[in-house]
């Protein structure tokens, strides 16, 4: 696997660029996603949840894989430990297949697309959480660097989430 490469200010200006252009979510999703693949490293699935939490839910408004479609939701309920590290705005990790196993109901899907370790980013706004950018990979592929450029990169999301209207099309 190629060594990931450092997060730059020019990577960051060129999110919040798009964001101060009024690009599309999809566009600076897409940017965000580069910039995952070449800071923290190649991912088998990457996803962005959002919060609505008066539904007690998170539903994906972005994916890399039709296996988990836009629009799809899970009850918050399924995912404890994860979801309450993301109200703290605490980094989430299950770096084993075991601590896959442990923290996701649907690990048997994540394992069958080789899916061994998550790395849940929050997305903070103002002291509550949006959302989280999920990076899903190989056990041993997230260590202390990768984390630190989820975390930047997932803070970058926050205008997005908060301009995204309220219904999806999936």
């Amino acid at each position: 696997m190629p060594t990931p490469r450092d997060l730059t200010t020019a990577d960051i200006a060129s999110v919040l660029g798009l964001q101060s252009e009024a690009a599309g979510a999809t566009a600076v999703f897409d940017a965000v996603t580069r910039l995952v693949h070449e800071t923290v490293g190649p991912y088998r699935l990457l996803t962005v949840l959002r919060y609505r939490e008066a539904e007690e839910v998170v539903e994906r408004v972005y994916s890399s894989d039709p296996a988990y479609p836009i629009g799809g939701r899970k009850p918050l309920a399924l995912f404890p430990t994860n979801h309450a590290a993301m109200a703290r705005g605490d980094i989430f990790l299950a770096g084993t297949r075991a601590e896959v196993e442990a923290a996701f109901a649907d690990h048997a899907t994540l394992f069958g697309m080789g899916i061994t370790a998550i790395l849940n980013a929050p997305i903070r706004h103002a002291g509550c959480r949006l959302g989280t950018l999920n990076l899903c990979g190989k056990e041993g592929q997230f260590g202390p660097r990768e984390i630190a450029n989820a975390r930047l990169l997932a803070a970058l999301l926050a205008p997005t989430l908060l301009t995204l209207p309220m219904r999806l099309s999936s």
